[in-house]
């Protein structure tokens, strides 16, 4: 089997773009995978077509050889967008190898060690407060946040992810300054964000009830200081993780000792050479894997890696639905798994341009067995739905 065609198809997801690659063969097998520029990562499909040149006309090659390949020409770069780029390939190329023996991409990652996997509601109110023109109904003020945990409770979820957000006059906006929104480089944590955070988890615990466990995601947006001063307000709250990002693995030690909460982080990080010193410095209890940025291929070996250190994952995966059974196929084969991220919050036309949605049941997400990934794009949906300039992270700001 020789491949002929690797092509990039994009198309309008609301707020942001959807971005898949297309893998043709000459046996007419087609390996997708779905990648995300808008997470801060503008250029994967710059690399992914410059990486492209190394695969077309030559036979379909074995995931290591790929990767050994790829990453030797791209070795003085190595990681961020290029380790992107490199992971959106990889999972296309599973994908292919999957649908070429006609089992799941499971099959070939070890084998699934559970049919379901918990998952937690994401961005529960998030999506309802920043983009009320895609998601509804629209979250304004607390009694909003309350119904929306109602909600997530008779929907059969158990687990649900909040943001931070600040409560003024009659409307809600987001706190997000380590992703400049609003543009804040001190990162410092005043009582006003505390008091917020703290009326938000309030709120979502009247609606949800106490059997519910609540996540909070505190991402960028502090530095050292000032996650210790939120942790501390948090301490006698009940909460499943306090989820936070830092740059220096000593630093989140230095944290989590203190910490009093469940922490996980690490979503933003590529390759077990930038997972290990957090490992090593036991910096967290749960590491956050982004399957989409690592490919599933390099995630295993991550998870191997956490497993050593006694350390659970958790896939990080806020995009299409096939991102989620991407992210799916990697939780269901690892031994050291603890819940996976989804947003229930979707779209209009989300179920259009997939030919398969997941399923949930009872807050978990069950595993299908169809060839590859389980589901893949329409290319007639997504062509008929151009993507827009900017999206996500890239989005020009408001005045």
């Amino acid at each position: 089997m020789k491949i002929t065609d690797l092509e990039i198809l994009e198309c309008d997801a609301g707020w942001r773009n959807y971005s898949f690659v297309k893998i043709s063969t000459d046996e007419g097998l087609v390996g997708w995978s779905e990648f995300n520029e808008g997470f801060g990562s503008p250029g994967i499909g710059t690399v992914i077509q410059q990486l492209a040149g190394t695969l077309i006309g030559q036979p379909l090659p074995g995931l290591n050889r790929f990767f050994a390949d790829v990453y030797a020409r791209t070795r003085p770069a190595a990681g961020g967008v290029v380790a992107e780029g490199i992971a959106a390939i990889e999972n296309a190329l599973l994908d292919l190898h999957a649908k070429r023996l006609n089992v799941p991409c499971y099959e070939l990652l070890g084998g699934k060690v559970r049919d379901r996997l918990r998952v937690y509601w994401s961005h529960c109110p998030a999506w309802r407060i920043n983009h009320p023109s895609y998601y509804g109904p629209q979250i304004s003020d607390l009694d909003g946040v309350r119904a929306i945990g109602g909600e997530a409770r008779e929907r059969g979820f158990d687990a649900l992810k909040t943001n931070l957000f600040l409560f003024e006059q009659g409307s809600a906006r987001a706190w997000r300054p380590g992703f400049s929104a609003p543009f804040y480089p001190e990162l410092n944590i005043d009582r006003t964000v505390i008091r917020n955070m703290l009326d938000t988890i309030e709120a979502l615990r009247a609606g949800a009830g106490a059997d519910m466990d609540i996540l909070i995601d505190v991402n960028f947006h502090a530095k050292t200081d000032g996650y210790l001063k939120l942790l501390r307000a948090l301490s006698d709250v009940d909460l499943f993780w306090v989820e936070l990002d830092t740059y220096r693995p000593e630093a989140l030690a230095h944290i989590r000792r203190q910490a009093g909460q469940t922490i996980s982080s690490c979503e933003t990080l590529c390759g077990g050479r930038e997972f290990l010193p957090f490992f090593q410095q036991q910096a967290v209890d749960v590491a956050i894997v982004d399957v989409i940025w690592n490919g599933a291929w390099q995630s295993m070996k991550i998870a191997d890696l956490a497993d050593v250190h006694e350390v659970n994952i958790a896939p990080h995966n806020f995009y299409g639905h096939l991102a989620t059974m991407m992210s799916a196929h990697v939780a269901c084969a690892v031994p050291n798994f603890c819940i996976m991220e989804t947003d229930i919050d979707r779209l209009e036309w989300d179920a259009e341009i997939f030919t398969h949605v997941p399923e949930y049941r009872d807050g978990h997400l069950v595993m299908p067995d169809r060839p590859g990934w389980g589901t893949e794009p329409v290319e007639s949906e997504i062509r008929a739905r151009p993507p827009k300039r900017g999206g996500g992270l890239m989005q020009p700001r408001k005045s």
